[in-house]
C-alpha cells in the first residue's frame, strides 16, 4: 500500500493511521452491508491514493560533494633551508598585496641594499648635473650658431675690395698732389710775371684759384684714404670677430660632444648600479615572504626562531572575497556538466542555508586516485571541477565538506506529477485519471524532461485533473466509478470509488492536500 503525503510529522503519520483504520473500518462495514444486500455479487474494495496535477519545476541534476576554498588559495613554501627571523602576521590576518609576512635571516643582505640605495642616489644626482652640462652647451651651441651670421670667406672678399679701394685712394692723392705741385710752381711763375707787370692782377687771382683747388683736391683724396683705411680696418676687425665667433662656435660643438658623452657614461653607471640593486633585491626578497594578492591567513606553521627546509609549508593564504568548491565527478556525469552551469550549495547536514554558484572549470582529463593525471587501474578515474559562489557566504568555513547540486536540465512552471504516475505497461506512457464524470479513465500523455522525482507532461493533462496512483493489488479498468464520503481529517472530503458487479471492486480515496507528497 502507498501512502504519500507532504509532512513527515510523527504525529501526523499516527493520526493517518487512525484515519485509515477508521476508513477501512467503514469500508468493511460498507462491504458487508452490501454484501449481505447483494450477497450474489462478491467485493474486493481495494484503497488507493489520488493526487492533482499541478505546475511545478522538473530538473536533472548532478548531486556530489565538494570541498570549499577561498580564492586563490595557495600555500606559501619556503625558498631554501633557512630560519625565521620573525613572523609578521598571526593566524586569521587580512593582508593586503604586497605585505611583507615573514622575513628570514640574513643581516647582510638588508645592509648592502641600504649602501646600494645611497649610491643610485649618489649617481643620480650626478646623472642629473650633466643633463644640466648638456643643456647649458646646447644653449651656447645655439647661441655660437646665431652670432655666427656669415662665412669668413665672404669678409675675406669685402677686405680684398677694399684693399683695391684703397689704393686707388692712394693713386688719388698722388695725382692731386702732383697737380697741386704743378699748380703752385704754375703761381710762382704767375707771381713774378705779375710783379714785372707782364699778365693782370685777374689772371694771378685765376692762377691763385686753381691752386687752391689742387689744395683742397689733396686734402679730398687724402680723406678718402682715411676712410677707406678705417673701412678696412673695421674688415679686418669683423673678420678677426668672426673668426673669434667661428672657434666660439666649434668650441661650442666640442663642449656639447663632451658633455653628451660624459652624460652617457653617467647614465650607464647609474644603470649598472641599478642593475645591481635589483640583484640585491632579489637576494632581499628570497629573504622575505610577501603576500602574493590581498586576502586571509588560514594557517600558520611556523614562529620566530624556526629553522625550515626548501619546500616546507610556511603558511597558507586565500582570498575571502572569493569563494570556490573544489570536487571531482564520474565520468559519467562529466559529459554532462558544462561550464557556468548553475549550483546549489549547502553545508552537509538538515536545514542548511542554500547558496549559489557556476560552473567555472572542468578539467579536460581524467584524474585517477592514484596518480596525478592518468587513469587508475580499477577505473575510478574522476573529472576535477570548480563553482564558484556567485556571492561570498561569509559563514562557509574553508576545508569544510558541501554538498553540491549541479543543475544540468530545469524546465520552470511546466505542468509535472510524481514519477509514479506513469503507467509504461503499454507501448506509450499513459495515467489513470478520474473523469468529469467521477469515472477512471486511460489518459495517454507526451513527457519531457524527467526528474528523479517529477516528469515533465506536455501534452495529455490539464493542470487541477486527478490521477489515481495504482497498486499492484488492483488491476485499474477504464469505467469504475468513483463516489464521494466525507472524510474526518482538516475537514477535506475524501473521494472513494466502489463498483459493484465487477471481478475486482476498487475503494479509491483522494488524500487530502495534507497528505500528497
Amino acid at each position: 500500500m502507498y501512502f504519500p503525503g507532504k509532512s513527515k510529522n510523527k504525529f501526523q503519520t499516527g493520526v493517518k493511521w487512525l484515519v485509515w483504520s477508521a476508513i477501512l473500518t467503514l469500508v468493511g462495514t460498507g462491504s458487508w452491508l452490501l454484501y449481505v444486500k447483494n450477497f450474489n455479487k462478491p467485493t474486493e474494495p481495494v484503497v488507493l491514493p489520488t493526487i492533482s496535477v499541478d505546475s511545478d519545476n522538473v530538473e536533472t541534476t548532478i548531486n556530489e560533494s565538494g570541498v570549499l576554498e577561498l580564492g586563490n588559495q595557495k600555500i606559501l613554501k619556503s625558498p631554501g633551508d633557512v630560519a625565521i627571523e620573525k613572523v609578521l602576521i598571526k593566524l586569521g590576518d587580512r593582508v593586503k598585496s604586497g605585505q611583507q609576512l615573514v622575513i628570514f635571516r640574513n643581516p647582510g643582505g638588508q645592509k648592502n641594499l641600504t649602501d646600494s640605495d645611497f649610491q643610485i642616489r649618489k649617481q643620480e644626482l650626478i646623472v642629473l648635473r650633466s643633463r644640466q652640462k648638456v643643456v647649458e652647451a646646447q644653449n651656447k651651441l645655439a647661441v655660437a650658431e646665431k652670432e655666427l651670421r656669415e662665412p669668413a670667406i665672404q669678409k675675406q672678399l669685402e677686405i680684398q675690395e677694399q684693399q683695391l679701394n684703397l689704393a686707388r685712394s692712394a693713386d688719388r692723392v698722388v695725382d692731386a698732389k702732383q697737380k697741386q705741385a704743378s699748380a703752385v710752381k704754375e703761381l710762382q711763375d704767375v707771381e713774378v710775371l705779375a710783379a714785372k707787370g707782364f699778365i693782370s692782377t685777374n689772371e694771378l687771382e685765376q692762377q691763385q684759384e686753381k691752386v687752391r683747388e689742387t689744395r683742397s683736391n689733396v686734402k679730398e683724396a687724402e680723406l678718402a684714404i682715411t676712410s677707406e683705411t678705417l673701412k678696412l680696418q673695421r674688415l679686418n676687425f669683423e673678420l678677426k670677430r668672426q673668426a673669434e665667433e667661428q672657434q666660439k662656435f666649434m668650441d661650442a660643438q666640442s663642449e656639447l660632444r663632451e658633455a653628451s658623452s660624459t652624460l652617457k657614461t653617467e647614465s650607464e653607471e647609474l644603470r649598472r648600479l641599478q642593475i645591481e640593486r635589483e640583484n640585491l633585491q632579489k637576494e632581499v626578497q628570497q629573504n622575505i615572504v610577501t603576500a602574493p594578492f590581498s586576502g586571509k591567513v588560514l594557517d600558520l606553521k611556523i614562529q620566530d626562531g624556526d629553522g625550515v627546509k626548501s619546500g616546507d609549508a610556511l603558511l597558507m593564504l586565500g582570498d575571502p572575497t572569493q569563494e570556490i568548491v573544489k570536487l571531482e565527478l564520474v565520468s559519467l556525469d562529466a559529459t554532462k556538466a558544462k561550464v557556468n552551469q548553475r549550483v546549489r550549495i549547502k553545508v552537509l547536514g538538515p536545514n542548511t542555508q542554500e547558496f549559489t554558484g557556476r560552473v567555472t572549470k572542468l578539467y579536460p582529463l581524467a584524474v585517477g586516485s592514484d596518480s596525478g593525471g592518468s587513469f587508475s587501474s580499477s577505473g575510478s578515474a574522476k573529472v576535477p571541477a570548480t563553482i564558484k559562489l556567485d556571492k561570498p557566504s561569509g559563514t562557509l568555513i574553508p576545508g569544510s565538506q558541501v554538498s553540491v547540486e549541479i543543475i544540468v536540465q530545469q524546465r520552470q512552471k511546466v505542468i509535472a506529477v510524481n514519477i509514479e504516475a506513469i503507467q509504461r505497461s503499454e507501448p506509450e506512457p499513459f495515467v489513470w485519471v478520474r473523469d468529469n464524470q467521477g469515472l477512471v479513465q486511460k489518459r495517454k500523455v507526451t513527457l519531457g524532461l524527467e526528474g528523479p522525482t517529477k516528469v515533465e507532461i506536455k501534452s495529455g493533462l490539464k493542470l487541477g485533473e486527478k490521477i489515481i496512483l495504482p497498486t499492484p493489488e488492483i488491476e485499474l479498468q477504464p469505467g469504475m466509478q468513483v463516489t464521494k464520503i466525507p472524510a474526518v481529517l482538516n475537514h477535506e472530503p475524501l473521494q472513494v470509488s466502489f463498483e459493484v458487479g465487477k471481478k475486482k471492486d476498487a475503494l479509491i480515496i483522494e488524500y487530502p492536500d495534507f497528505f500528497i507528497s
